[in-house]
Protein backbone atom coordinates (compact mmCIF):
# COMPACT_ATOMS: atom_id res chain seq x y z
CA UNK A 1 0.00 0.00 0.00
CA UNK A 2 1.14 3.58 -0.52
CA UNK A 3 2.29 5.04 1.86
CA UNK A 4 0.81 8.21 1.56
CA UNK A 5 -2.66 6.38 1.30
CA UNK A 6 -4.91 5.97 4.13
CA UNK A 7 -2.29 7.01 6.55
CA UNK A 8 -3.51 7.62 10.15
CA UNK A 9 -0.64 8.20 12.29
CA UNK A 10 -0.13 7.13 15.84
CA UNK A 11 -0.87 8.86 18.93
CA UNK A 12 -3.48 10.89 17.66
CA UNK A 13 -4.71 13.59 20.50
CA UNK A 14 -8.51 14.15 19.48
CA UNK A 15 -9.92 17.11 22.04
CA UNK A 16 -13.98 17.34 21.84
CA UNK A 17 -14.09 20.49 20.31
CA UNK A 18 -11.63 19.67 17.36
CA UNK A 19 -8.88 22.74 16.09
CA UNK A 20 -9.85 23.68 12.47
CA UNK A 21 -7.36 24.86 10.20
CA UNK A 22 -7.57 25.92 6.33
CA UNK A 23 -6.25 23.05 4.28
CA UNK A 24 -6.13 24.71 0.68
CA UNK A 25 -7.61 27.61 -0.80
CA UNK A 26 -10.73 28.98 -0.30
CA UNK A 27 -13.36 27.58 -2.88
CA UNK A 28 -15.90 29.99 -4.22
CA UNK A 29 -15.17 31.85 -1.34
CA UNK A 30 -15.63 29.40 1.18
CA UNK A 31 -12.16 28.09 3.17
CA UNK A 32 -11.63 24.22 3.02
CA UNK A 33 -11.30 23.30 6.82
CA UNK A 34 -10.21 20.51 8.67
CA UNK A 35 -9.68 19.07 12.22
CA UNK A 36 -5.95 19.31 13.16
CA UNK A 37 -4.28 17.55 16.25
CA UNK A 38 -1.24 16.15 17.21
CA UNK A 39 0.33 12.78 16.68
CA UNK A 40 3.71 10.19 16.93
CA UNK A 41 5.60 11.34 13.43
CA UNK A 42 5.86 8.59 11.36
CA UNK A 43 7.47 4.96 11.37
CA UNK A 44 11.04 6.49 11.58
CA UNK A 45 10.64 9.35 14.02
CA UNK A 46 8.10 8.55 16.76
CA UNK A 47 10.09 10.38 19.72
CA UNK A 48 8.68 13.48 17.94
CA UNK A 49 5.02 14.97 17.81
CA UNK A 50 3.71 16.71 14.38
CA UNK A 51 0.38 18.35 13.53
CA UNK A 52 -1.77 16.60 11.73
CA UNK A 53 -5.12 17.70 9.54
CA UNK A 54 -7.89 15.10 8.87
CA UNK A 55 -7.62 15.80 5.27
CA UNK A 56 -10.11 12.73 4.78
CA UNK A 57 -12.81 14.44 6.91
CA UNK A 58 -13.89 10.68 8.96
CA UNK A 59 -10.46 10.10 10.11
CA UNK A 60 -9.09 7.43 7.41
CA UNK A 61 -6.32 9.81 5.96
CA UNK A 62 -4.36 11.93 8.14
CA UNK A 63 -1.68 14.68 6.04
CA UNK A 64 0.86 16.11 7.94
CA UNK A 65 0.20 19.86 8.65
CA UNK A 66 2.70 23.06 8.54
CA UNK A 67 0.85 25.37 7.37
CA UNK A 68 -0.68 28.54 8.31
CA UNK A 69 -2.61 27.82 11.79
CA UNK A 70 -4.64 31.52 11.19
CA UNK A 71 -4.67 32.86 8.40
CA UNK A 72 -4.13 36.45 8.02
CA UNK A 73 -5.19 38.81 5.60
CA UNK A 74 -4.12 42.22 4.97
CA UNK A 75 -5.27 44.78 1.94
CA UNK A 76 -3.70 48.18 2.43
CA UNK A 77 -4.62 51.00 -0.18
CA UNK A 78 -3.06 54.17 -0.61
CA UNK A 79 -4.60 57.49 -2.71
CA UNK A 80 -3.44 61.26 -3.24
CA UNK A 81 -6.32 63.65 -2.99
CA UNK A 82 -7.34 67.42 -3.85
CA UNK A 83 -8.30 69.18 -1.18
CA UNK A 84 -9.59 72.66 -2.30
CA UNK A 85 -10.19 75.25 0.71
CA UNK A 86 -11.69 78.31 -0.61
CA UNK A 87 -11.95 79.71 2.82
CA UNK A 88 -9.13 79.34 3.83
CA UNK A 89 -7.34 79.50 0.48
CA UNK A 90 -5.89 76.29 0.33
CA UNK A 91 -5.25 73.96 -2.58
CA UNK A 92 -3.26 71.03 -1.65
CA UNK A 93 -2.78 67.47 -2.62
CA UNK A 94 -3.07 64.94 0.32
CA UNK A 95 -2.04 61.60 1.06
CA UNK A 96 -4.75 58.74 2.27
CA UNK A 97 -5.55 55.29 2.36
CA UNK A 98 -7.21 53.02 4.08
CA UNK A 99 -6.34 49.60 5.32
CA UNK A 100 -8.42 45.79 6.32
CA UNK A 101 -7.19 43.10 8.54
CA UNK A 102 -9.54 39.75 8.66
CA UNK A 103 -8.40 36.59 10.56
CA UNK A 104 -9.73 33.34 9.33
CA UNK A 105 -11.28 35.24 6.49
CA UNK A 106 -13.17 37.30 8.42
CA UNK A 107 -12.98 41.06 8.69
CA UNK A 108 -12.13 42.16 12.17
CA UNK A 109 -10.33 45.77 11.81
CA UNK A 110 -10.08 48.74 9.22
CA UNK A 111 -8.15 52.03 9.11
CA UNK A 112 -7.27 54.83 7.54
CA UNK A 113 -3.46 55.51 6.70
CA UNK A 114 -1.08 58.52 7.57
CA UNK A 115 1.35 60.03 5.52
CA UNK A 116 3.91 57.45 5.47
CA UNK A 117 1.90 54.36 5.27
CA UNK A 118 4.72 52.34 6.04
CA UNK A 119 4.44 53.46 9.73
CA UNK A 120 1.52 52.08 9.94
CA UNK A 121 2.38 48.40 9.42
CA UNK A 122 3.99 48.21 12.87
CA UNK A 123 1.04 48.75 14.16
CA UNK A 124 -1.45 46.54 12.17
CA UNK A 125 1.19 43.91 13.06
CA UNK A 126 0.45 45.24 17.47
CA UNK A 127 -3.57 44.51 16.49
CA UNK A 128 -3.14 41.64 14.48
CA UNK A 129 -0.80 39.81 17.27
CA UNK A 130 -3.30 40.85 20.33
CA UNK A 131 -6.20 40.02 18.08
CA UNK A 132 -5.36 36.85 17.92
CA UNK A 133 -4.99 36.00 21.53
CA UNK A 134 -8.11 37.68 22.25
CA UNK A 135 -9.65 35.65 24.91
CA UNK A 136 -13.12 35.89 23.73
CA UNK A 137 -12.31 34.34 20.16
CA UNK A 138 -11.41 30.98 19.29
CA UNK A 139 -10.38 31.98 15.43
CA UNK A 140 -9.53 27.96 14.89
CA UNK A 141 -13.06 27.23 15.43
CA UNK A 142 -15.93 26.51 12.72
CA UNK A 143 -18.45 29.40 14.62
CA UNK A 144 -18.34 32.54 12.73
CA UNK A 145 -16.43 34.78 15.46
CA UNK A 146 -19.97 36.81 15.05
CA UNK A 147 -21.65 34.24 16.50
CA UNK A 148 -19.03 33.57 19.14
CA UNK A 149 -19.09 37.03 20.72
CA UNK A 150 -23.06 38.28 20.53
CA UNK A 151 -24.57 37.68 23.76
CA UNK A 152 -21.41 37.67 25.31
CA UNK A 153 -21.34 38.85 29.45
CA UNK A 154 -19.14 41.33 30.00
CA UNK A 155 -18.13 44.05 32.30
CA UNK A 156 -17.50 47.68 30.59
CA UNK A 157 -15.68 50.27 33.31
CA UNK A 158 -17.08 47.56 35.95
CA UNK A 159 -20.58 47.85 34.96
CA UNK A 160 -22.00 44.42 34.09
CA UNK A 161 -23.13 44.51 30.32
CA UNK A 162 -24.03 42.03 27.28
CA UNK A 163 -22.28 42.16 23.53
CA UNK A 164 -26.01 43.43 21.46
CA UNK A 165 -24.57 43.38 18.09
CA UNK A 166 -21.86 42.56 16.12
CA UNK A 167 -22.57 44.19 13.03
CA UNK A 168 -19.13 46.93 13.46
CA UNK A 169 -17.52 43.97 13.52
CA UNK A 170 -15.68 44.43 10.41
CA UNK A 171 -14.42 47.23 11.87
CA UNK A 172 -12.91 45.95 15.02
CA UNK A 173 -15.84 47.02 17.40
CA UNK A 174 -18.81 45.39 18.74
CA UNK A 175 -21.72 46.69 20.51
CA UNK A 176 -22.44 46.68 24.24
CA UNK A 177 -25.80 47.01 26.30
CA UNK A 178 -26.06 47.53 29.96
CA UNK A 179 -27.08 44.79 32.56
CA UNK A 180 -29.10 45.94 35.66
CA UNK A 181 -29.10 49.42 34.56
CA UNK A 182 -30.75 51.46 31.70
CA UNK A 183 -27.66 53.48 30.72
CA UNK A 184 -23.97 53.26 31.10
CA UNK A 185 -22.48 56.32 33.45
CA UNK A 186 -20.65 59.03 31.97
CA UNK A 187 -17.44 57.95 30.45
CA UNK A 188 -14.96 58.68 32.66
CA UNK A 189 -12.30 60.48 29.98
CA UNK A 190 -15.44 62.84 29.57
CA UNK A 191 -15.46 63.65 33.05
CA UNK A 192 -11.24 64.28 33.40
CA UNK A 193 -11.83 66.57 30.51
CA UNK A 194 -14.58 68.35 31.78
CA UNK A 195 -16.24 68.37 28.39
CA UNK A 196 -20.17 67.83 27.27
CA UNK A 197 -21.53 64.27 27.18
CA UNK A 198 -22.91 64.08 24.13
CA UNK A 199 -23.16 60.36 23.59
CA UNK A 200 -25.96 57.89 23.59
CA UNK A 201 -24.92 55.56 26.64
CA UNK A 202 -27.54 52.64 26.49
CA UNK A 203 -25.68 51.15 23.65
CA UNK A 204 -22.15 51.85 22.95
CA UNK A 205 -19.63 50.79 20.20
CA UNK A 206 -16.31 49.57 22.43
CA UNK A 207 -13.22 48.17 20.41
CA UNK A 208 -12.54 44.60 20.54
CA UNK A 209 -8.78 45.88 22.57
CA UNK A 210 -10.84 48.18 24.44
CA UNK A 211 -8.87 48.39 27.81
CA UNK A 212 -12.46 49.47 29.15
CA UNK A 213 -14.41 45.80 28.65
CA UNK A 214 -13.15 42.96 30.41
CA UNK A 215 -14.43 40.15 28.90
CA UNK A 216 -15.43 37.14 31.67
CA UNK A 217 -18.70 37.78 33.50
CA UNK A 218 -19.85 34.51 34.90
CA UNK A 219 -23.30 35.60 36.40
CA UNK A 220 -25.99 35.47 33.61
CA UNK A 221 -27.07 38.79 32.12
CA UNK A 222 -30.18 40.07 34.74
CA UNK A 223 -28.91 38.53 37.73
CA UNK A 224 -26.66 40.98 38.92
CA UNK A 225 -27.48 44.60 40.90
CA UNK A 226 -26.33 47.88 38.82
CA UNK A 227 -22.68 47.34 40.56
CA UNK A 228 -22.46 43.81 39.70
Amino acid sequence: MDRNDGYVPDGLYLDGRPHLVEIAPPRDGQPVLARETFGLADQLNRENHWQWADVSSDGTHWSRFDGHRIQVDIEFHTVNRREVNDWKGRDEIRAEGTWTLALARQQVWEGSLRQNPLDQLLEIRRIAQQLQEHVAINWRDATPVAEQLIGRRVYYQRIPAVVSDTCVLSQGCVMLKPVGVAEFPIHISTVDKGEEDGWDRDEVKVELLSGDVWWWRDKPAGEESAHG
